[in-house]
């Protein structure tokens, strides 16, 4: 019984250190291969471009916020921020591959892949596109229906498609109303020059509105009109030969997206130092409004070729676009797609 005993009291001590070890050994390497994954992972240089000056567009102010709160660093990408300054100055760098992400809308994406320019959209921000129209609250022009008669702007060059398609809608056409060339300032409509006027939604709206104006907005997707709004782009090689980057930029990207939501105020702050002088209060009605364009069940950014051919029938209809485009080739959202798990970005 003693031998026995001082048998079983030596021996047990020993799968208790055995087990012990093992969970050591495994523990380390776990940890071991963790850190050589992140180690692996090269940082990337890499510039992005607004598509306009600095505002807050939300695919603007992603990038902005992942650069301030470092998520950008987290995915081991050095970035740096620049604003185009015109006459498609980010699409042309951004084919020179001085700049590898820039922003444009859904239309102009399908324009330029018209011309066989090798761009595609990788994230879709605006569900909605971002034209519409106003009215003033007293003139009785609450839906497009009532535009029959009246005098209808345009801000530049064609009438747009979205016009078209709104008018052809309720069941008229560019015949039944006056059609007037209004340029870009709010001014023409502040001053009763003109019944409807053109606007984007996310910024005239609110400019009107602080000249003392009560106003109708008049969104064309509300009355059946197919349209999108900013994306983000890059050349169809960086695609192919860099997706890892391109993942990692929209994990960043749309990491930023969901701090912004429940840091708007800290986001505009952030927009402000970009851009120097801009009204607060106009820039997180900016902000605020692309956040709401921009929501859908199964996460931002995300899109569907349905959408996009839709929006490709109105401009062909319209001849924005002479033939139809192949929506695969203008937009790619299987990177975006591996990123959301249940809606949320994993």
């Amino acid at each position: 019984m003693n031998r026995f005993w001082r048998s079983n009291r030596r021996s047990r001590p020993m799968p208790i250190l055995t087990v012990t070890g093992v969970l050591i050994i495994v523990i380390a390497a776990f940890t071991a291969g963790c850190s050589s994954s992140a180690e692996d992972v090269e940082l990337a240089d890499l510039t992005f471009m607004a598509g306009f000056r600095a505002q807050a567009n939300l695919p603007f102010v992603a990038a902005y916020v992942a650069q301030d709160q470092g998520f950008f660093a987290d995915e081991k990408l050095n970035v740096s921020i620049r604003h185009s300054s015109g006459q498609n100055e980010h699409l042309k760098l951004l084919l020179e591959d001085e700049v590898q992400f820039t922003t444009g809308t859904a239309a102009q994406v399908l324009r330029r892949r018209a011309d066989e320019i090798p761009i595609k959209a990788v994230a879709l921000f605006g569900q909605r596109g971002d034209q519409g129209f106003v009215t003033r609250a007293d003139s009785g022009i609450e839906t497009p229906s009532d535009f029959e008669g009246r005098s209808v702007g345009f801000k530049a060059g064609v009438v747009p498609a979205e016009l078209h398609a709104l008018l052809k809608n309720v069941g008229l056409s560019v015949d039944d109303v006056e059609l007037r060339a209004v340029g870009f300032d709010p001014r023409v409509f502040i001053e009763n020059a003109v019944d409807v006027y053109p606007v984007f939604l996310d910024n005239e709206p609110d400019t009107i509105r602080r000249a003392g104006l009560d106003i109708n907005v008049i969104d064309p997707q509300e009355f059946g009109v197919p349209t999108l709004g900013l994306t983000y782009l890059v050349t169809e090689e960086m695609l192919a030969e860099r997706r890892d980057v391109i993942e990692r930029f929209l994990r960043a990207t749309l990491r930023a997206v969901e701090w912004i939501k429940t840091h708007v105020d800290e986001a505009v702050a952030i927009t402000l130092t970009y851009a120097d002088g801009a009204d607060p209060e106009h820039q997180r009605f900016l902000l605020t409004t692309d956040l709401e364009n921009a929501e859908r069940a199964d996460g931002i950014g995300r899109g569907t070729l349905a959408q996009w051919s839709a929006l490709t029938d109105v401009l062909v209809e319209f001849e924005v676009l002479e033939s139809a485009v192949d929506v695969a080739s203008a937009f790619d959202g299987s990177l975006i797609d591996a990123l959301y798990e249940d809606g949320q970005i994993n």
